[in-house]
């Protein structure tokens, strides 16, 4: 009861003021009948308004360092003893950063040696320890592994004052130095061949390392990072938000600690909204009266991301602003003028979600922390870990793509609510009921090994970590002759069950097809037709995939990319065609294209071609090889340092205007010690794309 009286106590500023000494008097109590967690949300509350303290403000910043909140504190205003506390909680080599009670004690555990596998809260400021941990010099090679690619930028642009010390590492295609950060995907951690000797890693978000029945792809390639990395006997810290329970015998196993807290460096008011009969119509009201505060409204789909973003300003929420002036207009011009993306941010409304070219995901939400957006419409590809500084987060949806969202997710997404040391409170709308809590059980298949574990993750485990179940599953593909298990496990995103399958078709193919598929360089339009629909039918399971339904019509839009990559036009191409097949909006046309270059491009057919490649091989013998056209169709056809570019926010319509710059073999970090030097009024790219040069190398 107290607490809930002091929510309303300190929601108002006034109240406070007119009777300071006995609402510490209340948050005191708490603490004296040992509700240090509803006690630091107070605390927490009460800083929200610390000037209506008046004279009483040293009580309560008493009550700060109390429960642990000394990153809350002011030195210069400190005691002796509080002084003290303070630089106790200070970690070496990390300039004027102070953990909370919380933060030191995990940093403590990691230099200590141990390693650790942390549950707690968003706003815990889990990502400090991580530079804590680096800064100390302890450690000669570390690994970083973030859930998406999104988070590889926001984490290198964190990790830049490390550079000095350490190279950072976030393509495949850059080499170690002597001391290495590498910031990778799971999929990059197990592509990377030339890794030395891992003494530290970190995986982040790593409850997905048990989400198999989410997004299996993923969870596969997670589970044989962490056995690749924890092989190595490296220290680890493993971080997520909301977690309870662990397998049984884990931490005995890997040698490490299960740490769980609730403490949270925010608080949060959820208010239950009706979306009554136009959710719409709802949100839009809803947003409208949260004017001048950073909100997050979370959708479950890019299209309904659009949908809403279309709402809001058909309702007239945002305002324009001059300093996304620049970023509209060449939105308009590079893909469409009717894109909503485009349209949105010229009202400071962003739209984020996993189609966007990541240069420009990049962008809006550095324009959101920035203040020049004021809303920010996303999916959960913003969610899974990158930081945003929102003090409202209005959950529209209770779903991601088709399946309902579970207790995790959803603590995820509320989590984003209010920020250290920018908003004390934030503020949750729920426009549905919550998921129902949970005991969070965490699965590690790579340990656990049950009848659910894929083969794929099985065959990348030593025989000494295999249980006899495992070992009786595996015999079928450890016998059979028609492919090398070292093959199998080379292309271990790939389950073997379909690797085989496609040697065994390959081993029926009539004459024609053989001749068809031993090709080598680029294909010709009848082979990649063959090729595509080989892959479609033996290696890729879902038989739908972003926006492609054959293989057919996968070669097709291959073929297209290698005569047209440039966006604007394929995009205009959207339209074109049999009514059925056209594209029916500007949103539509442009995401298709975006899509397509992000998930088939740049990602599955070049891995598919490569391990059909090497199928090929070994049940046809002869000249054929798919490797550099897997090459050619990953970089879109371009020169290949342009594609990591893209990460590093140039986008390619920029960097396709400086291309003479940029020799054909060059390599990427030759490429950017050029980049640094460069001065961007000396190139012929527009005002905004000279914006986004500059910031790239603010980031190097």
């Amino acid at each position: 009861m107290i607490i809930a009286s002091l929510r309303e106590k300190l929601s108002n500023p006034t109240t406070i003021a007119q009777e300071p000494f006995g609402v510490l008097r209340e948050i005191s109590t708490l603490l004296n009948q040992g509700d240090e967690v509803g006690c630091r949300e107070a605390v927490l509350r009460a800083l929200e308004h610390r000037a209506a303290f008046g004279q009483l403000e040293t009580v309560l910043l008493a009550l700060v360092r109390e429960v642990g909140l000394f990153p809350y504190l002011e030195k210069t205003e400190l005691g002796l003893a509080d002084a003290v506390a303070y630089e106790f909680h200070r970690p070496d080599h990390l300039g004027e950063i102070v953990f909370h009670r919380e933060q030191a004690e995990v940093y403590r555990r990691l230099m200590a040696r141990e390693s650790v596998i942390l549950s707690a809260p968003t706003s815990f400021g889990k990502s400090r320890v991580i530079d804590a941990v680096i800064a100390s010099g302890t450690y000669k090679n570390i690994v970083v592994v973030v859930p998406t690619i999104a988070l590889i930028d926001e984490t290198r642009r964190r990790l830049a004052q490390f550079s000095a010390q350490f190279k950072i590492v976030t393509q495949i295609s850059q080499p170690p130095g002597e001391r290495n950060v590498f910031v990778f995907t799971a999929e990059r951690v197990n592509a990377y061949e030339g890794l030395p000797p891992i003494d530290f890693f970190v995986i982040d978000e790593f409850y997905k390392i048990g989400a198999m029945s989410e997004d299996r792809r993923r969870t596969v390639a997670l589970n044989q990072a962490f056995y690749r990395l924890a092989r190595s006997k490296a220290q680890f810290y493993m971080l997520g938000p909301s977690v309870r329970e662990i397998p049984e015998g884990l931490q005995d196993r890997f040698r490490c600690r299960f740490h769980l807290t609730t403490f949270a460096t925010v608080a949060a008011d959820h208010v239950q909204v009706d979306p009554g009969p136009d959710p719409l119509k709802t949100l839009t009201d809803t947003v409208r009266n949260l004017a001048g505060e950073p909100t997050l409204v979370f959708c479950k789909s890019p299209k309904r991301a659009n949908d809403v973003a279309g709402a809001l300003l058909d309702g007239g929420v945002g305002t324009s602003d001059s300093a996304t002036d620049l970023a509209s207009q060449w939105m308009k011009d590079e893909f469409h003028p009717e894109w909503t993306v485009a349209r949105a941010v010229s009202r400071g409304i962003g739209v984020h979600h996993g189609r966007l070219p990541r240069s420009l995901g990049q962008y809006i939400v550095r324009a959101f922390n920035q203040g020049m957006l004021q809303v920010l419409v996303c999916t959960s590809t913003l969610i899974e870990g990158v930081n945003t500084k929102a003090k409202n987060i209005v959950i529209l949806d209770n779903v991601i793509a088709q399946r309902r969202y579970d207790y995790f997710t959803f603590n995820n997404i509320r989590g984003r609510a209010g920020r250290m040391f920018e908003h004390f409170v934030g503020r949750v709308f729920l426009f549905h009921d919550p998921p129902r809590e949970e005991l969070p059980f965490v699965d590690f298949p790579v340990f656990t090994q049950g009848a659910d574990t894929p083969e794929s993750v099985l065959m990348q485990l030593e025989p000494d970590d295999l249980t006899a179940d495992s070992v009786a599953r595996l015999q079928p593909f450890l016998t059979q002759d028609l492919l090398p298990v070292e093959l199998l496990r080379r292309h271990g995103s790939i389950e073997p069950e379909l690797l085989l399958n496609f040697a065994k078709r390959l081993a029926r193919a009539t004459m024609l097809e053989r001749a068809l598929v031993s090709w080598t360089g680029f294909p010709t339009r009848d082979a990649l037709r063959l090729t595509c629909r080989l892959i479609w039918e033996h290696l890729v399971p879902e038989h739908r995939l972003a926006g492609v339904a054959s293989g057919e019509q996968l070669a097709l839009k291959i073929a297209r990319l290698a005569l047209r990559s440039d966006i604007r036009t394929r995009i205009q191409a959207e339209f074109e065609g049999p009514t059925q097949y056209a594209a029916r909006s500007a949103d539509e046309a442009v995401e298709r294209v975006l899509e397509f270059d992000r998930t088939w491009a740049s990602f599955e057919l070049p891995r598919l071609l490569r391990a059909a490649s090497e199928v090929r091989r070994h049940v046809l013998r002869g000249p054929g090889d798919y490797t550099f056209y897997a090459s050619r169709v990953e970089h879109l056809f371009r020169k290949p340092v342009q594609m990591a570019l893209e990460e590093f926010g140039l986008p390619l319509q920029v960097t396709d205007k400086i291309a003479d710059r940029i020799p054909d073999e060059a390599l990427l970090d030759d490429i950017l010690a050029r980049i640094r030097n460069w001065r961007p009024a000396d190139l012929e790219i527009s005002p905004f794309e000279r914006e986004l040069f500059a910031d790239c190398q603010s980031a190097l």
